[in-house]
């Protein structure tokens, strides 16, 4: 399929694709014809955007997804442990919970003096 084609079935731009692209985060990407500059976007590739666009809603940074992505295509066969990996990110999300609290106990004793 092509760069609208996939924009389309996934929801993001086609600058976006373009930038996963450039982080090595999409795959099977052909160039059928050698006289023009046209893609090929395989249906993997929105399975992918659509597990990127998933990971970010739970604040996962993309060098984050790109390492899981890799650890995925290094192990096409072998099940990740999505419990194992949602949990640290639990605990680093609940420790930056615990410093803004902090951060913010500080200012309103700031204001309040």
């Amino acid at each position: 399929m092509k760069i609208g084609e996939l924009s389309k079935q996934t929801g993001v731009s086609r600058d976006t694709i373009r930038f996963y692209e450039g982080k090595e985060m999409l795959t099977n990407i052909t160039r059928p014809f050698e006289w023009n500059d046209y893609k090929d976007y395989s249906e993997e590739n929105v399975k992918r955007i659509q597990i990127i666009k998933y990971l970010q809603r739970f604040s996962f940074k993309l060098k984050e997804i790109k390492e899981l992505l890799d650890q995925k295509d290094a192990n096409p066969n072998k099940c990740i442990d999505k419990s194992k990996i949602f949990r640290s990110k639990l605990q680093i999300i609940e420790k930056e919970i615990d410093e803004l609290k902090k951060t913010r106990d500080a200012l309103l004793e700031i204001i309040n003096d």
